[in-house]
């Protein structure tokens, strides 16, 4: 470089560090780490390109050359007064660049712009920054293009890389794709590195795949439904978050489709500027899709594919606000492509067809009007097709097929009828009666059972299953209701069996039925030393008082004494300096406090504050305040009092008044105060008589009388739990647990959610697998998973050999994860 006269030996008082790239060839390009340097450069906005505005000069070129520049930023100077600013530090000394380096801020712009300057009145030349493309109609025209380009860049001093160009092909690679003259599609070698790509096992992992397929996500059909199940995972995630990720059947299913979907990927044509333009779109209930199309000679050709997962509150819009979102994000993807041009919407919601007709726009919501007039500004024919019409639109934002009001075909009942290997042992039963009964929509005869009043059609091993979903998801009836409902129906051998455990299984009936919660015992904290173990919680927000809107809270575990602080906001510093200025430099540091799992007590600065002092801390679980109880029943006590004194005053005023009686108070399972177990003597209140004997107890009997009263303290804790308890029998043994959601919810949302993966289990929380995290759940909110192996979440589970003095089993074959097999169901089977 120094002899090529690219950087020079430097005494500038600037310095960056040196920072080593590898190039594809395996050479190494020295350039420097200028983040502090282009933190106070004044930034360039001069416009990159769009990566795919290359095609916009394509329709109708046969012959493509792509001329690459070498060393191309070192080829334009730098001014003499800036070289110094260049500098970088290297174990040989001091070195600055008179030529443009790599890595400064404003080096893309700059090369942009005198790229477009030389060749930018060309037609037929596509400059993105180093890399030139030209195209032509024919040989003749591509060696004048060429001479042209050649004659320019010779002008300008600029010289090319003989070794990275293509010269006169028909087919070539440039940027990314694979460009021809009917149009551009991924690359070969990128496909299949992307099918080859291996499972991630972190979230990092998971986003740099995701990245790396939506690179080509304008050339992949519903690119959003096939992702859909992956980026549940990014939702919550941080940059660079290295957690673990375990991707269940389904999720590795949706890892392949997104794998393959490379290979599908489909050639898009070049624009034409004269061509006719439409605009195909769609919405399911989860995704929208569009589909950019032209025509030209007599067929359409895709200019490209848009699609897009909606967001919660978007899937509870009505069908017509949905369909009206789908032309709106259409529209708002394409409209590079197609503004300034006559479009036509085609959408299969004939509603929305006079949506831009209506007179009177006064009856349409905010957010209507607001889609509709941006729309009006594109066009205004938006036109209706067929639903069968609209493969394309349809395909990118269906993830379900409208099924038919009948449980079964008939006739493909009696094919499968015919081919069941159970129908001769089943017609061999002399205590059924069955006859060949001709359905009114099929035009074969139906075996079916005729011993009771209706006619039950025989359903074969194949159809159980379609004929249970049919009749048992209309309502979601209990076990002996779908069971009544099917059987008075259809027939099949052993059906209560096969209803009682599908019904069992059912994850929405799970979701959102309960029948008995879980209910764990209440433990006592062990007996400890006085002001070793305190409680923390925040109270608010308030009415604003002195600018205090929050009151941190802590209490003693032992001797109750109670604190509170006025605090104008709850971030994680201020909550850590009440803390410490109003606990620990009082009365020591604690060896243990228990919080929730607020923010400001989950922070960092937390975390380091009781780790430098010394202090261990215990959180709740989510949604469990039994766990941190003294202290919520002291909020509770606190607020009471401060709303039973608020007169003309304000709370920050009457809180040390509050305190004060808090603290004297005598309490009923101890039969002393808060201050007599702390101080051994009680306080003196306003309006004592003067000279009145506070002292309750001499020196040496204090500490019998406290010691006694903590052992009270104690013991009222272990009897006090008088609740009925219940936890199931099978909760000790699933692998998958179902967990009650406590938030407030909004009607019709289901109680539970799950199932989940229970990881570890002890006597009052478990950890849990949920959204790709790991998380510690109170047993209170659980109740046991009912898997089939044919679920998706199931692994390998088995049934408990549950016995009853007639020898059968008193449990429906439902089976759960480390029991053993039920040997009688095993010989059935």
């Amino acid at each position: 470089m120094l002899e090529q006269g690219i950087c020079q030996p430097s005494k500038s008082p600037w310095a960056s560090p040196l920072h080593l790239v590898q190039k594809k060839n395996g050479e190494l390009r020295p350039c420097g780490d200028y983040r502090k340097l282009n933190a106070v450069t004044k930034p360039d906005r001069y416009p990159n390109p769009r990566l795919r505005d290359f095609t916009y000069r394509l329709q109708g070129m046969k012959i493509f050359s792509k001329i690459d520049l070498r060393k191309a930023y070192n080829q334009l100077r730098i001014r003499k007064e800036d070289i110094e600013k260049t500098a970088v530090i290297t174990p040989f000394g001091l070195f600055e660049f008179p030529r443009m380096c790599f890595g400064l801020r404003n080096a893309g712009q700059t090369f942009q712009r005198h790229m477009n300057n030389i060749l930018g009145d060309l037609d037929f030349v596509y400059p993105f920054v180093d890399d030139i493309l030209l195209a032509s109609p024919d040989q003749a025209r591509h060696r004048q293009h060429l001479e042209e380009v050649f004659k320019r860049l010779q002008e300008h001093g600029l010289r090319i890389n003989v070794s990275k160009c293509v010269f006169g092909k028909p087919k070539l690679e440039f940027l990314g794709y694979d460009v021809s003259a009917d149009g551009i599609q991924p690359i070969e070698e990128r496909v299949k590195s992307i099918q080859n790509y291996p499972q991630p096992k972190t979230i990092q992992e998971l986003r740099r795949f995701l990245g790396i397929i939506n690179f080509y996500k304008e050339s992949i059909p519903h690119a959003a439904h096939t992702q859909e199940k992956l980026f549940k995972y990014l939702r919550t995630s941080k940059k660079n978050d290295k957690t673990q990720i375990h991707l269940t059947t389904e999720e590795k299913q949706a890892f392949e489709a997104c794998r393959n979907s490379i290979k599908n990927a489909v050639m898009l044509s070049h624009p034409s500027t004269h061509a006719t333009l439409s605009l195909m779109c769609d919405a399911s209930n989860s995704c929208v899709g569009a589909a950019l199309q032209q025509y030209v000679n007599g067929k359409w050709q895709p200019l490209g594919f848009f699609s897009k997962k909606l967001t919660a509150a978007q899937t509870k819009y009505s069908t017509y606000d949905r369909e009206l979102l789908a032309i709106y994000l259409a529209i708002r993807h394409f409209r590079r492509m197609f503004e300034g041009k006559e479009i036509t919407v085609f959408t299969d919601h004939k509603p929305l067809t006079f949506a831009l007709l209506r007179e009177n726009s006064k009856t349409e919501t905010p957010i209507r009007t607001r889609y509709l007039h941006f729309i009006s500004q594109f066009t205004s024919k938006i036109l209706h097709v067929e639903g069968k019409d609209n493969v394309v639109a349809d395909a990118l934002s269906r993830i379900e097929a409208i099924t038919s009001p009948s449980p079964i075909d008939y006739n493909e009942l009696a094919r499968q009828q015919h081919d069941d290997s159970e129908v001769e042992n089943v017609i061999r039963n002399k205590s059924l009666r069955f006859e060949r009964i001709k359905p009114i929509d099929s035009n074969y005869r139906i075996l079916c059972e005729t011993s009771t009043d209706s006619a039950r059609p025989y359903i074969p091993t194949q159809l159980r299953r379609t004929v249970f979903t049919a009749i048992h998801e209309m309502s979601h009836p209990g076990i002996r209701a779908t069971r009544h409902l099917i059987t008075k129906r259809f027939f099949w051998p052993n059906m209560n069996v096969d209803i009682n455990n599908w019904t069992r299984s059912c994850i929405a009936c799970q979701q959102t039925k309960t029948h008995r919660h879980t209910v764990s015992p209440l433990e006592a904290f062990p007996l400890v030393h006085r002001l070793s173990h305190i409680h923390i919680d925040i109270i608010g927000p308030l009415p604003i008082s002195e600018g205090k809107r929050y009151c941190v809270t802590m209490i003693d575990r032992t001797t109750r004494w109670p604190e509170a602080y006025p605090v104008a906001d709850i971030t994680a510093e201020t909550v850590a300096r009440a803390v410490y200025e109003g606990w620990i430099a009082r009365y020591g540091c604690p060896e243990k406090l228990t919080s929730d799992q607020g923010r400001q007590f989950e922070s960092e600065l937390f975390k380091n504050l009781m780790k430098r002092l010394g202090i261990e801390r215990t959180r709740t679980t989510a949604y469990h305040p039994q766990a941190n109880g003294i202290i919520e029943r002291h909020r509770r006590t606190l607020k009471t009092a401060l709303t039973a004194r608020l007169q003309n005053s304000s709370w920050t005023n009457e809180l040390p008044t509050v305190m004060l009686g808090l603290r004297a108070t005598i309490k009923n399972d101890t039969d002393v105060s808060a201050a007599e177990a702390l101080y051994g003597q009680s306080l003196r209140l306003p309006g004592e008589m003067i000279g009145e004997k506070i002292t309750k107890y001499t020196q040496s009997h204090y500490e019998d009388v406290i010691t006694s009263a903590m052992k009270k303290l104690n013991a009222a804790h272990i009897n006090t739990d008088r609740r009925t308890t219940y936890i199931p029998r099978l909760l000790r043994t699933c692998s998958h647990v179902f967990v009650r959601n406590d938030a407030v919810r909004r009607p019709l949302t289901p109680t539970y959610n799950g199932p989940h993966r229970v990881l570890q289990r002890n006597d009052k929380t478990y950890t849990i697998q949920a959204d790709g995290k790991t998380k510690t759940i109170s047993i209170d909110r659980l109740k046991p998973a009912f898997l089939l192996d044919s679920q998706p979440e199931a692994e390998v589970i088995r049934h408990a050999a549950y016995t009853t003095r007639t020898g059968r089993c008193s449990k429906p074959p439902v089976r759960f994860a480390g029991e053993e097999p039920c040997t009688r169901h095993l010989q059935a089977a």
